[in-house]
């Protein structure tokens, strides 16, 4: 049984780990130059810096000489487009913010710019289907999510493209766990 808590586990943190880890490196530590204006960032609000004023504008910098940032911000809020590029210009995420939260589609990117994973946050948790590939570009993983949490069908799949693994859960929590010997399509 502790398999099973384990695997729900990996799935769930393969989601929110990339999103949140970016965003909040972003917003911990992100002090940019736009228009010529400071910014700084206090606790969940973007200011113009020495004023108590809400910055509005659009965002562009560098985290670590690795990634470019580029968001929106609307009245202090991260709000629209967000993406998180390579220096190449290729995007290492892209999806969406509503008020400081995850919102809408996300996509995240291998180094060589091909599709990890992509599916769908509301208000900051996963929402809808969700699916992770392989660096081969076949199907990794997929599954559903309401609230944050897997529903119905998790089914896991190897690096040929066959069902390796089908986990079924109910309300976030895992019912049945079916493990392969004999890879085979459903």
């Amino acid at each position: 049984m502790n398999k099973i808590k384990f695997f729900s586990f990996i799935i769930a943190v393969e989601v929110v780990v990339i999103v949140f880890l970016s965003v909040l490196f972003i917003t911990d530590s992100l002090t940019t130059q736009t228009n010529s204006k400071k910014i700084i960032f206090n606790e969940e609000i973007i200011y113009t810096k020495g004023t108590d004023i809400p910055f509005t504008g659009r965002m562009l910098d560098t985290l670590d000489n690795k990634l470019i940032v580029e968001f929106n911000v609307v009245n202090g809020f991260k709000q629209g487009e967000f993406y998180l590029l390579k220096m190449d210009g290729s995007y290492a995420v892209l999806g969406h913010m509503n008020k400081n939260k995850n919102d809408g589609d996300w996509k995240y990117f291998y180094d060589s710019g091909q599709l990890e994973c992509a599916g769908s946050f509301n208000n900051d948790e996963p929402s809808g289907k969700w699916i992770w590939y392989y660096k081969n570009g076949l199907m990794k993983c997929e599954g559903n999510y309401i609230n944050g949490k897997p529903v119905g069908q998790l089914i896991k799949y190897d690096q040929a493209g066959n069902t390796s693994t089908v986990v079924n859960y109910q309300y976030g929590e895992v019912v049945s766990y079916i493990l392969l010997n004999t890879p085979t399509n459903i």
